[in-house]
């Protein structure tokens, strides 16, 4: 169980960090936890400065095949055929990519998965991680990454295959970027899990969107096809695709049928009647 950063709200919380052990509490006990760092495991010090809380590495055990600088919030594993890169988006980006680069270089594995908190992409209206999209894309360009998991944005997107044709500045850049039915590139997702909802930015490189809708995914891996899926808190499906490698390791990407409409804020509702023509007000859409 993959949670892509931003466990609890306040870093240095005893009363936070022992709510969210209780709340999975026979998950975690049942079943591999992968976590990464977001900005609130990052505590505030009195110089102004922000570390990694003291309570990260007390309460989990993780690899420490990462950067010496940043043990155990950067690591990596194999899991079946799939390797998983797990980053550390708040520091030492540069450092991370260097590392990145020579595990990548000796990997033999099937997939390759990496997740962090800050997207590449982001979907959270005024938000944009250039520098690290600089420093990450090209890496995950030239060694056919094939999926990125993110948070932090508190809205979901998902591309469709996109690889180096996407430039690293956003600026102006065309709708259809995207391979919809394409070959190879990378499938970038960003998800929230929780309650707290921001508004949506419009990426053109996202085939996929949701506001306020809480979502988490199942990835199944067979083989040389990974499908995933993005369900509501009740179970419904609201996002998927399946990936499939051939023979070359090229990647193609087909969409999940039957998915439900697209889940948007209503922005200034019209008014309608309630209760008879001279009782109008605005009801609030779902």
């Amino acid at each position: 169980m993959i949670h892509a950063g931003d466990l609890i709200n306040n870093a240095q919380s005893d009363g936070e960090w022992g709510e969210w052990f209780q709340a999975g509490s026979f998950l975690h006990a049942s079943m591999f936890c992968v976590p990464v760092a977001g900005n609130h495991e990052q505590a505030k010090l009195p110089d102004g400065t922000r570390r990694l809380s003291h309570h990260w590495r007390p309460s989990f055990t993780l690899p420490e095949n990462g950067i010496a600088d940043l043990p155990e919030s950067c690591y990596h594993f194999v899991y079946g055929n799939a390797l998983f890169l797990c980053l550390n988006s708040n520091e030492k980006i540069k450092e991370q990519a260097a590392w990145m680069e020579k595990v990548l270089d000796g990997s033999h594995a099937t997939w390759v998965i990496c997740t962090f908190h800050h997207p590449i992409f982001s979907t959270a209206k005024d938000r944009d991680n250039a520098a690290l999209r600089e420093a990450w894309k090209p890496i995950f360009d030239r060694y056919r990454v094939d999926l990125v998991l993110q948070g932090h944005d508190h809205s979901y997107g998902r591309t469709a295959l996109i690889g180096a044709e996407v430039p690293l500045t956003l600026e102006n850049v065309p709708t259809g970027l995207n391979r919809m039915d394409g070959h190879d590139g990378t499938v970038y997702v960003v998800s929230v899990s929780g309650p707290k909802m921001y508004n949506l930015q419009d990426q053109p490189v996202m085939q996929r969107s949701a506001e306020d809708t809480q979502l988490f995914q199942v990835i199944h891996i067979d083989g040389k096809q990974l499908k995933f899926e993005a369900r509501t808190a009740i179970g419904d499906l609201y996002d998927g695709f399946l990936l499939t490698k051939d023979a070359q390791g090229h990647r193609s990407l087909k969409v999940s049928e039957g998915l439900m409409p697209e889940r948007r804020r209503e922005v200034n509702p019209e008014p309608v009647e309630v209760g008879g023509a001279d009782a109008k007000q605005p009801v609030q859409g779902k």
